[in-house]
């Protein structure tokens, strides 16, 4: 009897042990996303206050922070907690990284990547529920900057299909006006050609990206919604082609 609850006490303690050493993680993907510098120093500043209250007092250096920026195909490290505000970056960057370490915390792990091919936060630690509640957080506060489209797979397929579209219905319809002479459906090889240059010259990787931080909107219309003015352009390119189509056999 007397060894059944030494044994039981014996494992209780090995299980509690193991229990208490245990690491937990979560990793979330994020939709494309669109944001200031302001508006991702708000984000950083809440989720630094909540592992703050996590995890509690510190020892001095027993953090490490490391903040990356993407500019201009360079990357730049920052081994530090830093604003994105207070860094000085062009207009534009399309890549920020975020990470940081404190060994056997609640939170001892937080990794914010976030660029034009994949958008991740992962959240590593002791403590199950506050890494499920910090996990939560991420994703909803930068869920609120997702835009609908984006991204370096997104580009690659859609203008890839786009490009064999255009240049299908400009083959065709090229071969199909000189063999008949009927020059009412040049409108046809008209916007096939009109659509194939936007896919191919527009910047869509700056127009479409995966990530973008502003240091600033831009105050000025065209520029604040060129991406929305070059997609209608492209719409418009695309449903000419039928357009065009039906009002040649009208002529006819």
């Amino acid at each position: 009897m007397r060894f059944a609850i030494l044994l039981s006490g014996c494992l209780g303690f090995v299980i509690t042990s193991l229990l208490n050493g245990a690491q937990f993680s979560e990793t979330r993907d994020l939709p494309p996303l669109k944001l200031a510098a302001s508006e991702l120093d708000a984000i950083l500043i809440e989720i630094h206050s909540f592992v703050d209250a996590a995890n509690g007092p510190a020892e001095q250096g027993s953090i490490r922070e490391t903040v990356k920026l993407a500019v201009s195909g360079h990357q730049i490290e920052i081994p530090h907690f830093s604003l994105a505000s207070s860094v000085a970056f062009p207009n534009e960057i399309f890549g920020f990284g975020y990470t940081y370490h404190q060994s056997e915390k609640p939170i001892s792990s937080m990794t914010i990547d976030l660029g034009d091919s994949s958008r991740r936060v992962s959240v590593n630690g002791e403590s199950a529920d506050k890494i499920g509640a910090l996990s939560n957080l991420l994703e909803k506060d930068f869920r609120r900057y997702a835009t609908p489209i984006g991204g370096t797979k997104f580009r690659r397929r859609v203008g890839g299909c786009l490009s064999m579209l255009f240049l299908t219905s400009l083959m065709i319809s090229s071969a199909y006006c000189w063999k008949t002479r009927n020059y009412s459906a040049l409108g046809i090889p008209i916007c096939s050609v009109l659509g194939f240059l936007l896919v191919t010259l527009v910047p869509w990787h700056r127009l479409l990206p995966g990530f973008i931080l502003y240091q600033r909107y831009s105050p000025f219309f065209l520029i604040r919604h060129a991406p929305q003015i070059c997609l209608l352009a492209l719409l418009a390119a695309l449903v000419g082609i039928p357009v065009s189509h039906f009002l040649s056999r009208k002529e006819q």
